[in-house]
């Protein structure tokens, strides 16, 4: 008898996977404009409309002022005292507004900007196999029957007398 088993094939192929990255540098952008008006460093245009503002303000309560205080020194018939020194008394001394604030009360505005972009492809693996069977070759032994003597009997009477 006698066996030989041939080698299986095998063959291995892959794909490799693909990754790509495709990225924007992220800008950041803080805007403390605001922060900044807060503390009274405003731009030339805010600047500008404040204190517009606050001068309309002032001269409206000024002529209200004048107004009341010319009032005042209309009502010189009625028993009052004069006019003149309470009003001089009264504008004498200018009443200030005291206060403790923190500042800035807002928060800057902070913005980011960018991008990230990840795109893959996923490998691949093919195997091929060949399974080869083991090759057997088998004789069948040989049996010869053969007869070296043939059957005989002899037999001799070596006395006569049966």
């Amino acid at each position: 008898m006698e066996i030989k088993q041939p080698r299986g094939e095998q063959n291995i192929h892959t794909t490799m996977p693909k990754v790509r990255i495709e990225s924007e540098k992220p800008k950041v952008i803080i805007d403390q404009s605001q922060c900044f008006a807060e503390a009274g460093l405003k731009n030339y245009l805010e600047l500008t409309r404040e204190a517009a503002r606050i001068g309309r303000q002032r001269v409206l309560e000024g002529i209200a002022r004048i107004a009341e205080d010319g009032d005042r020194m209309a009502q010189i018939e009625n028993d009052m005292p004069p006019a003149i020194p309470e009003l001089a008394e009264k504008n004498a001394w200018e009443e200030l507004d005291y206060n403790i604030d923190f500042i800035p009360k807002s928060r800057p505005k902070i913005d980011v900007k960018g991008s990230l972009k990840i795109d893959w492809e996923l490998g691949k693996v093919n195997i091929d196999y060949k399974v080869n069977k083991p090759i057997i070759n088998f004789q069948r032994g040989k049996v010869e029957i053969y007869l070296k003597q043939k059957p005989s009997i002899k037999i001799r009477y070596v006395d006569v007398k049966i």
